[in-house]
């Protein structure tokens, strides 16, 4: 059977494969609503024959595959099971600021329960809450919020698949100057790809040293939203704490 390929105004590109002219072979266009067909071509290229070819569609999200009607079936599945709406969280966020030259304190009430975790972690007598903030962000897109006054935290929210882990990256925390002409200054204090776990409480601490007399704690606790919530749309941060 002889292989015709579609030209379309739209084309992006063709990623061909050798044919072979004695296989019986099929075309179907698959369109997706949710997810890039670029990424979907990735997808399922390892499932395809050596008789195979794909074209893409970018301006529709679309993708015409020609390969035997059996590995069509398959593709077919993959690619439903692939073409869901983004899974959307929250995420609960305290700043908390540790010393080490006062005397041991009280651990402020804010902080709630966690602070005989943050004694087993850290060398510190006194744990002070900066701010605190519940965030929601989509798989894909990025989270930016302020934290008190002086800092600022910014993720982006990788591909989550359909299990409980999820990559942050890059997961940075910043200090926040006002420069010249009012313009805000953000300098690093931390920055590296964060693995977390929903429902799992991730304690990370950031000093110049590792002598320090001060840190800064960051608490994050990760929990996916209800598919319902996503659909209506992401609100972004809301301060539900603050402690100067």
């Amino acid at each position: 059977m002889k292989r015709v390929l579609p030209i379309v105004a739209s084309l992006a590109f063709l990623l061909p494969l050798p044919a072979r002219a004695s296989e019986d072979l099929s075309i179907k266009v698959f369109k997706l609503n949710y997810r890039r067909v670029e990424e979907a071509a990735l997808l399922i290229r390892p499932h395809l024959s050596d008789a195979a070819s794909i074209t893409l569609t970018q301006r529709l999200n679309a993708m015409t595959v020609t390969d035997r009607a059996e590995n069509l079936k398959t593709i077919e599945k993959l690619l439903t099971d692939f073409d869901v709406p983004p899974r959307g969280f929250t995420f609960a966020v305290k700043l908390v600021r540790a010393r080490a030259d006062v005397p041991a304190g009280s651990i402020a009430q804010e902080i709630g329960g966690l602070g005989a975790k943050l004694k087993s972690l850290f060398q510190f007598n006194d744990y002070a809450l900066i701010d605190s903030a519940v965030l929601r962000g989509v798989e894909g897109r990025r989270v930016e919020c302020r934290l008190g006054e002086d800092y600022a935290l910014s993720f982006s929210i990788g591909p989550a698949g359909s299990g409980s882990d999820l990559i942050l990256a890059p997961f940075t925390l910043s200090r926040v100057r006002v420069g010249d002409m009012g313009r805000l200054i953000l300098t690093p204090l931390y920055r590296a790809p964060m693995p977390i776990t929903l429902n799992q409480t991730l304690v990370v601490g950031a000093s110049r040293e590792e002598k320090s007399k001060t840190a800064l704690i960051l608490i994050l606790l990760a929990q996916e939203l209800p598919r319902a919530a996503v659909e209506k749309g992401v609100a972004g941060a809301k301060t539900v704490e603050k402690k100067p």
